[in-house]
């Protein structure tokens, strides 16, 4: 994503011009006024998670008005055809796929999603949630890959298949892996959205399923995406449970998944919360594309 060559000064300037205000830029940011003059003349000192809030405020303020063109096109890529026979160009993937939604979820460190994937057991010295975390991750990812592609078997997204999923991401790290929430939850990143109430979630699954399931485009499929997570069913790992459906929804429609990582986590969030918020695509379909584009 472009915004990660822009130094996080140029940032500051751009976005202090949207804000006018440096109280009010630093409050958007959730840190002192104090801290906006310190980073100018220490960048190196800007926090990861400051970063990250830096980041999405670009996105929203600067780069999604640019992408917010309804009627735009562009080019699907199709699943390419020696993929699944080549494991140099399969395994690179499914590892950077895996890690990608973990990425944006969790602080794990790439070298311990390595070690985990590598070992396939229990590092010492490794606390047990993240290596459920992460083999879970990668071992579903690859099962879907193998049963939708490597079978050839169309994979019917249901209800009970949805929870099915979530069980296989959660097991081992939430107590209720597999069990629509009972309980409010939010959104983390996203501002004004709200999801829906846990009594209001089995109904609005039952519509989702009905609706969105069968979405075989990326512009459907990054629609059924947002629709998805503001419904928000699980108390834990909607994100990944979400980016999976994305991944079954094009390997049925032999379109090559998007990778969402750390590199554009940003407007990952930033393009979510435009269409949540507000009803506009267009910022989250050309972000699919984009993302497509990664594999």
């Amino acid at each position: 994503m472009k915004y990660n060559d822009i130094s996080y000064i140029d940032k500051l300037d751009q976005l202090q011009e949207v804000f006018v205000y440096s109280a009010k830029l630093a409050e958007a940011i959730g840190v002192s006024r104090r801290s906006l003059p310190n980073w100018r003349d220490k960048p190196e000192s800007i926090k990861p998670q400051h970063r990250l809030d830096i980041d999405v405020l670009y996105c929203k303020h600067i780069i999604i008005p640019e992408w917010d063109e309804p009627r735009q096109t562009f080019t699907p890529v199709l699943l390419p055809d020696e993929m699944s026979i080549n494991e140099s160009l399969l395994t690179p993937f499914l590892r950077r796929l895996s890690y990608g939604t973990i990425e944006i979820e969790t602080d794990m460190a790439k070298a311990d999603f390595d070690k985990v994937i590598d070992e396939e057991k229990l590092p010492k010295n490794m606390d047990r949630q993240i290596f459920h975390e992460a083999i879970n991750t990668y071992l579903t990812h690859k099962w879907l890959w193998q049963k939708i592609v490597t079978h050839n078997e169309t994979m019917v997204v249901t209800e009970e298949g949805i929870r099915s999923l979530h069980a296989d991401f959660m097991r081992g790290v939430h107590d209720n892996a597999g069990f629509y929430s009972t309980k409010f939850r939010v959104m983390g990143k996203l501002e004004g959205v709200d999801t829906t109430l846990p009594e209001d979630i089995p109904e609005e699954m039952n519509r989702w399923v009905y609706k969105m399931s069968g979405a075989a485009t990326l512009d459907e499929i990054a629609k059924a995406h947002a629709y998805f997570i503001a419904i928000h069913p699980f108390g834990d790992g909607n994100g990944r449970v979400g980016r999976a459906l994305v991944m079954i929804q094009c390997l049925n429609a032999r379109l090559m998944p998007p990778v969402f990582d750390g590199e554009n986590r940003a407007m990952y969030y930033a393009a979510m919360e435009h269409a949540m918020a507000h009803g506009r695509y267009a910022p989250l379909i050309r972000l699919f594309y984009e993302a497509s584009q990664q594999g």
